[in-house]
């Protein structure tokens, strides 16, 4: 006499729901811990700025050595300004495009680049404006770290061939349009000036904004993990499914 069958295995384990939402969860912290490291540096960055500013202003040829150590600091310098012009595309200032001019400066300590402010862009795209500048030889002006965006790639090869246009200030690539090495900063000139815009924005985001972002991404690697925990646990007290019985 033929007996009834049910299957009683229990649902298989869900690996690839648990490797997804692993991943998930340690991603979100991880970004989480990056925004407090983010905050924490723009917390060091605004004290060092509150300490620059109450410095008085350094000789460059004093400091040539070590510079890293002085960003945001005041600094005097002078030199002969080179007729190589380089513009940095890609800058807003007020909701208008422009470019940030830079000109290289030989000095006692070797090439420095100054950064002469922001300047409109022309009306035909790709076109660089035509610019007169009467520089000067002292030059006076802020410590400013380059930090290189790593989604940019820099396309423009055509190298000794001035005015350069570059999409960010990459000091490799300068140096390959100039044929030397430059001092690993830009000085920022602060100046008042008729002919460019020199309000320089050392911040961009504040630390509190870091912190938001902090508590936003620990919030959802919560909210990821409470889901998974309740699919989870569902899923585990689900009843087994039956088979079809035969007769």
């Amino acid at each position: 006499m033929p007996t009834s069958t049910n299957s009683n295995t229990k649902k298989g384990f869900p690996y690839i729901a648990t490797v997804i939402a692993f991943l998930a969860i340690v991603i979100m912290l991880g970004l989480g811990f990056w925004q407090l490291e983010r905050k924490a540096q723009k917390e060091a960055r605004l004290d060092n700025i509150q300490l620059a500013q109450s410095s008085a202003s350094i000789r460059l040829n004093d400091i040539s050595t070590n510079i890293n150590e002085y960003q945001d600091y005041s600094v005097s310098m002078e030199g002969e300004p080179l007729n190589s012009l380089i513009f940095i595309d890609n800058k807003l200032v007020q909701g208008r495009a422009g470019f940030h001019v830079i000109v290289p400066y030989r000095t006692d300590i070797g090439l420095v680049l100054v950064n002469l402010g922001w300047t409109p862009s022309t009306a035909i795209r790709g076109e660089l404006p035509s610019l007169s500048l009467d520089l000067q030889s002292k030059v006076t002006g802020i410590v400013y770290l380059p930090m290189l965006n790593t989604l940019i790639s820099e396309t423009n090869t055509d190298y000794a061939n001035f005015p350069v246009l570059l999409q960010q200030v990459d000091l490799q690539e300068i140096e390959k349009h100039l044929g030397e090495s430059v001092l690993p900063a830009v000085i920022r000139m602060n100046t008042e000036s008729s002919d460019f815009v020199r309000d320089w924005q050392a911040i961009t985001m504040k630390p509190e904004k870091h912190l938001a972002y902090a508590i936003q991404w620990f919030g959802l690697a919560i909210a990821a993990l409470t889901v998974f925990l309740l699919t989870f646990l569902k899923r585990l007290h689900a009843p087994s499914p039956t088979g079809p019985s035969a007769k």
